[in-house]
């Protein structure tokens, strides 16, 4: 049985938005509980909007005012504009409701931050460490289950990015696939997390 919407719970950054590990439990966290916790509904965003975010249209995120072009978009952004949302490191929710034409919505978050917001000499050291563990946080994290084919091997490298599909546990009663799509490189990390659609079990 699905969880009503009416239960979403509001996403709570519980740790300091900073490029590391906590900045990613944060991203993983809010991934699980906008894109996997319920589906999505029209009144969703509200219920999950986090302290000192607010919610705008995917056009007024882009371009700062409301054409009509993304009517059933909804951001969940903390300053209310793209560009300051990732000059800021902020994650940015991004929710599509339910049309005709998408009955289920879609959902996914993303996060870019540089390292010498929080820590200006540790690019090297923090880029290796971020991609080594990456996938090993999304499995613990998420309860998640690499479905794509995983690397090989480990190089040392000055960029790291592989698109991976995962699945987990989802909406009560359910299995989702979503994929992980970061780049990782000397200036910072970029994450993005996108849900895939319901399995059946």
């Amino acid at each position: 049985m699905t969880l009503p919407a009416a239960s979403a719970e509001r996403i709570a950054f519980k740790h300091q938005n900073a490029a590391d590990l906590r900045g990613l439990v944060n991203v993983l966290t809010a991934f699980r509980a906008a894109c996997l916790a319920e589906p999505v509904t029209p009144g969703l965003p509200a219920q999950l909007v986090p302290d000192g975010y607010r919610i705008v249209t995917r056009s007024v995120h882009m371009w700062g005012r409301e054409d009509g072009s993304f009517p059933d978009t909804a951001i969940l952004s903390k300053t209310g504009d793209e560009d300051s949302d990732i000059a800021g490191g902020y994650p940015i929710i991004d929710l599509m409701l339910p049309t005709a034409k998408l009955p289920d919505g879609a959902c996914s978050i993303s996060w870019k931050r540089r390292w010498s917001q929080d820590y200006p000499d540790g690019a090297s050291r923090l880029s290796l460490d971020m991609a080594a563990s990456l996938p090993a946080d999304v499995s613990y994290y998420l309860n998640a289950t690499l479905l794509s084919k995983p690397n090989d091997f480990f190089v040392i490298a000055d960029s790291y990015g592989d698109l991976t599909t995962w699945r987990t546990e989802c909406r009560a009663t359910r299995r989702c696939r979503f994929d992980v799509i970061p780049r990782i490189d000397q200036q910072g990390i970029d994450v993005t997390i996108v849900f895939r659609g319901e399995q059946e079990k």
